[in-house]
């Protein structure tokens, strides 16, 4: 029979494999495919509850700094998800700015009277 103590290093380990994928994914150059992440993200799921069941056991008490550890990996990905999602809503409001400049620009070489560009500000006159 597996004890508390086996099982919360079992699981640990696993997070911790699931968390370096995750890393590598986020450290990759581009975009990682939104399906992986959310894959990881639900592999872990069942583990961190297994294991945040296990905690209030003292069996499992040695396992804390690596639960730590853990936590803090998790972190760090986070704040690498979140520079990339703000990257990304930088990199669309460039994108928007462009077309919107095309969209005043281009009737001139066109010919064409020019078409006022939809605004996502709320302007009131």
């Amino acid at each position: 029979m597996e004890t508390s103590h086996d099982k919360a290093g079992r699981l640990l380990t696993a997070l911790e494999d699931l968390a370096g994928q995750e890393g590598t994914l986020l450290r990759t150059p581009g975009l990682p495919e939104a399906g992986l992440l959310s894959d990881l993200a639900d592999r872990a799921a069942p583990l961190v509850h297994e294991l945040g069941m296990l905690l209030s056991d003292p069996l499992v008490r040695p396992w804390r700094p690596r639960v730590k550890a853990l936590m803090v990996r998790r972190l760090v990905n986070s704040a690498l998800l979140d520079a990339q999602v703000t990257r990304l809503q930088t990199d669309l409001r460039h994108i928007d700015e462009a077309r919107s400049r095309i969209a005043r620009v281009a009737p001139i070489y066109s010919g064409r009277p020019a078409v006022q560009a939809e605004t996502r500000l709320n302007s009131a006159a």
